[in-house]
């Protein structure tokens, strides 16, 4: 606007709004950081309670422009050109670990995230990446991301170890009649493996009384 009412009209002068002033548009984003769904409304008139269609039509319908990395496709996430695409990818495959490690192991522009960036991931995912300074007190997020992957390549090692012994276990269990924990003492399985194996076989519901 203008601001100069040295000419203008009673109206314009009290409204302070001249007739040649125009508006500029404001775009607003909503950004939903969360691992899920957006479950929240997307316009005014969905916040109303059961209107009749005749008034709702006489109501403007403001919309937001919602950006949730949980709806994302890889397509749309390959179009930012910031640090914004490692957030987004990281929050949309936070809850899929196969994903997520092949995601950490194959895209370089993680090593450009700064501490803002994983401060909201580990905010926003629980991912609880430890950020550690090299000698020029640089944040070294590689050496984070890689440590991340090597946990998850562990993690399966041991579900894997688990699985044979569960199935071990299993076989012992069929062709002696022994009970789940017999059949443990007999392969001489360690205390610590025993309550996951417990666990695999109780979600199995092979466990024998």
């Amino acid at each position: 606007m203008s601001g100069d009412y040295k000419e203008a009209g009673g109206d314009e002068y009290l409204s302070g709004f001249m007739k040649s002033d125009r508006l500029l548009p404001v775009v607003t984003l909503v950004i939903y950081f969360g691992c899920g769904e957006w479950d929240g409304p997307l316009s005014i008139h969905e916040m109303f309670a059961k209107q009749d269609k005749r008034v709702l039509a006489l109501v403007p319908d403001y919309k937001i422009n919602l950006l949730a990395p949980i709806s994302m496709t890889d397509e749309e996430l390959g179009k930012y050109r910031t640090t914004l695409k490692e957030v987004f990818s990281f929050i949309k495959y936070s809850k899929e670990k196969d994903k997520l490690k092949r995601l950490l192991s194959e895209d370089k522009g993680f090593c450009r995230l700064g501490r803002d960036e994983v401060d909201v991931l580990n905010a926003c995912t629980g991912a609880k990446l430890t950020l550690a300074e090299n000698g020029k007190g640089v944040i070294d997020v590689c050496t984070a991301i890689q440590e991340m992957v090597e946990e998850g390549r562990v993690e399966g090692r041991v579900e894997g170890r688990i699985e044979a012994l569960v199935g071990a276990v299993k076989n012992l269990m069929d062709k002696t009649g022994w009970t789940q924990e017999q059949s443990m003492d007999a392969l001489g399985i360690q205390e610590e493996d025993k309550e996951k194996i417990s666990a695999v076989l109780k979600k199995k519901e092979i466990v024998q009384p």
